[in-house]
């Protein structure tokens, strides 16, 4: 998972970061106790993609005190979607996207929730293809660089 994340997050987003602060980024947010605690906090759970012995990707959810904000019975938010450079545009994000509304679904949620840095406008375009809409922004720090997230939601029926 460490290696997989800190793989997806370079290739996306450490050309577009000053370097300073994206590898005092990665330290934190891939720091083996940081992840640790991700995977044993029972309101989280990870899926990992991998197609024969590969790893394509992974992605986290997230429910009640787990999730980075809302934090509303009726909401699960999706806190990362990372499928490597090399396997974009297979569907795999797409796939991902209708596994957790069926698991939210089977689970009472009422909507998914996300936050998407406003400079990824392919991921901002994916979401909104999936009936995503933007409700609201929220800062997001890689190392000091203060950036703006979208937060997005869509509505289970």
């Amino acid at each position: 998972m460490k290696r997989i994340g800190e793989e997806a997050f370079t290739e996306s987003f450490a050309s577009v970061n000053n370097p300073d602060d994206f590898k005092k980024y990665l330290k934190e947010a891939f720091y083996l106790n940081t992840l640790r605690r991700e995977l044993l906090n029972p309101e989280s759970r990870f899926f990992f993609l991998h197609a024969e012995g590969i790893h394509l990707g992974y992605s986290k959810i997230n429910t009640g005190g787990a999730q980075t904000e809302l934090r509303e019975a009726g909401g699960m938010e999706i806190e990362r979607i990372y499928v490597l450079k090399a396997h974009q545009g297979k569907g795999l994000g797409a796939w991902m996207l209708k596994r957790f509304q069926a698991i939210a679904r089977e689970e009472g949620k009422t909507y998914l929730w996300l936050g998407v840095w406003e400079e990824n406008h392919d991921a901002i375009r994916f979401y909104k293809q999936h009936g995503f809409v933007t409700f609201d922004k929220h800062p997001y720090y890689v190392g000091s660089d203060r950036q703006m997230d979208w937060m997005m939601r869509l509505e289970l029926q």
